[in-house]
């Protein structure tokens, strides 16, 4: 195993193997830092600062906003294409949209250098702080609803363009088609929830919550996500109407 310093690049990698170049799945250089692992290939080398800056300058902030933190260093993998990507997800027929998600306990996203369509560099970088948000609600509660999920990861981490966000929502007050937190809530159907536009809307449920209730309500919302009433003080029904409200007034 040898340490080795790209041109330009502040942290230390380390080499684990020599790399065939014919399998794109395998990974075979490591970095460590304070909370994470990453593994990545070489033509990946140039944005790592990248990721990994992301994930240390933000890991304070989400932690205590969500008052959990990694009891062990968190494994990122990288992937240079999307082929690779959704091999190493295990969703050999997945949407070219994805960036990454969540597989054995670690994070595995798209390299920020080729981001899949619909996507750039800035939202690739996020999206390993989005997939790290996933990783600490679940710890709080495994079973939290997709919207609740999704909406927490995407507001935390700022992974989607916000003028994307505020045209799907302004389009949706305008038709009057505003889907409903049982409407986001797909389950594993993360298919259904792109199609209904859930990312979006999503985040601007949670961002709603937040500015109306606050993250300590936010979090015990998350550990009994279906005691409307005993949690936010305010029915399923009339936090959908707050919420209409608060779209309204901000989008």
């Amino acid at each position: 195993m040898n340490a080795i310093n790209y041109e330009g690049n502040k942290y230390l990698f380390e080499e684990l193997k020599e790399l065939d170049e014919k399998d794109e799945n395998k990974l075979n250089l490591r970095v460590k830092t304070e909370h994470f692992i990453v593994y990545f290939r070489e033509n990946d080398s140039k944005c790592m600062g990248k990721v990994i800056d992301a994930l240390e300058n933000n890991y304070s902030r989400i932690t205590i906003n969500l008052d959990q933190k990694l009891q062990s260093k968190l494994i990122i993998e990288i992937y240079s294409n999307i082929k690779s990507l959704h091999h190493a997800l295990g969703l050999q027929d997945a949407p070219t949209w994805i960036r990454g998600g969540l597989g054995a306990g670690k994070i595995i996203i798209a390299s920020p250098l080729n981001p899949p369509p619909g996507s750039n560099f800035d939202n690739v970088v996020n999206t390993a702080i989005h997939e790290f948000v996933h990783i600490l609600v679940n710890k709080i509660n495994n079973n939290t609803p997709r919207w609740l999920n999704e909406g927490i990861a995407c507001y935390e981490a700022k992974d989607n363009n916000e003028s994307w966000i505020r045209q799907t929502v302004s389009e949706g007050l305008s038709n009057g088609k505003i889907p409903t937190f049982k409407d986001l809530d797909t389950g594993e159907d993360f298919e259904t929830f792109f199609a209904l536009n859930g990312y979006q809307y999503s985040y601007t449920m949670v961002e709603a919550i937040i500015n109306l209730f606050g993250y300590d309500k936010l979090r015990r919302f998350v550990r009994s996500p279906n005691k409307f009433d005993e949690v936010l003080n305010i029915s399923k029904t009339n936090l959908y109407m707050k919420y209409i409200d608060y779209i309204r007034e901000n989008y």
